[in-house]
């Protein structure tokens, strides 16, 4: 008895291991992919879908992926083919809703200059990301930024200055 007891006690704990591995990447991962999603989508309603989705689909397969790949990158790699599946089925519904000789804005205007401007960021470095996100969108003067980042005042100045720099040419590369 104790021979069957044994094995059944192990794999009780494999399963209990796996469940808690699956539970402490969630909790990394979530904040992350949930910024990454609201950054993308703009949404935070639908930024938590795509992160819950993309979740349920990792924890579907959490048993048959092996561990020792990025598993961070298939957790992205997820949601954000997630995210190309609503955003089609949005723009086929709109198209429908919309006749075609309708004036008016197309509504997918906005998702698209958003995803255009999370480019231009993504084609930033670092650094230069850190700055302009801290003083263009989070209202930090030079000073502040700089201080937060670790770097001078002036060090921030021109990193701010390269990245604008970067945007009106990845702007006017878009245009062509």
């Amino acid at each position: 008895m104790e021979a069957q007891s044994r094995p059944v006690k192990l794999v009780r704990e494999a399963v209990e291991a796996e469940d808690e591995s699956f539970e402490a990447f969630f909790d990394a991962e979530w904040p992350r992919l949930f910024r990454a999603l609201l950054l993308l989508t703009g949404n935070a309603q639908e930024a938590e879908d795509l992160t819950q989705g993309a979740f349920l689909k990792l924890l579907e397969r959490w048993n048959a992926l092996d561990h020792r790949t990025d598993l961070q990158g298939y957790l992205f790699r997820t949601a954000l083919n997630g995210y190309r599946s609503l955003y089609r089925r949005s723009r086929l519904a709109a198209k429908r809703v919309l006749a075609p000789g309708q004036a008016g804005t197309d509504p997918f205007d906005e998702v698209a200059e958003r995803e255009s401007a999370v480019r231009l960021l993504l084609g930033l470095t670092q650094r230069q990301r850190a700055a302009i996100v801290l003083t263009g969108i989070g209202g930090f003067d030079y000073g502040q930024a700089g201080a937060i980042l670790g770097i001078k005042e002036s060090t921030v100045r021109s990193l701010v200055s390269q990245a604008r720099a970067r945007f009106v040419n990845g702007m006017d590369d878009s245009d062509e």
